[in-house]
């Protein structure tokens, strides 16, 4: 962190040391949120990350196009570098045959396809109120997201 610049919200430390009786040190926090939008927008940094996801983007096609692994810039001192990313792939029947019945118990979950079942709902193949009244589903609360954003005309709280 760069001392030399003065930040007008240093005395309220982090959110979890400062003390806050009022909601004052939120809507001062939620102010210096709204000023580092307004900073950035400025500095073109939207047009900025655009430019290099873009430039990512083309690097890595070129790179693989090209069969080139890796590529240095002396003056930046920064190296592209393409590796190789691998996942595991289980085979359930191979895995299920090795497995005791606590162990079958303790890894095996049958799974509903989520995506499959709204696609479901959504062309009409499954109701969502039958399914509910069945209990083959229900909302449930997440967790809360907190959103910081312009307000727009005519939103109330």
């Amino acid at each position: 962190m760069n001392n030399d610049i003065d930040s007008p919200f240093e005395e309220l430390g982090t959110i979890e040391s400062a003390v806050m009786p009022d909601s004052t040190a939120f809507e001062l926090i939620v102010r210096r949120l709204a000023e580092i939008e307004d900073e950035l927008s400025s500095l073109g940094a939207e047009k900025l990350n655009k430019e290099k996801n873009d430039l990512r983007s083309s690097l890595k096609d070129f790179m693989t196009k090209n069969e080139v692994d890796s590529v240095y810039d002396e003056t930046s001192n920064f190296e592209a570098v393409i590796t190789l990313r691998s996942h595991d792939v289980w085979d359930m029947d191979a895995f299920f045959s090795l497995l005791s019945p606590t162990q079958k118990k303790r890894y095996i979950r049958r799974m509903i396809d989520e995506a499959a079942a709204k696609e479901g709902i959504a062309n009409g193949d499954l109701s969502r109120a039958q399914l509910e009244a069945k209990g083959a589903v229900r909302k449930e609360a997440g967790q809360k997201a907190l959103y910081v954003r312009e307000r727009k005309v005519g939103t109330k709280i």
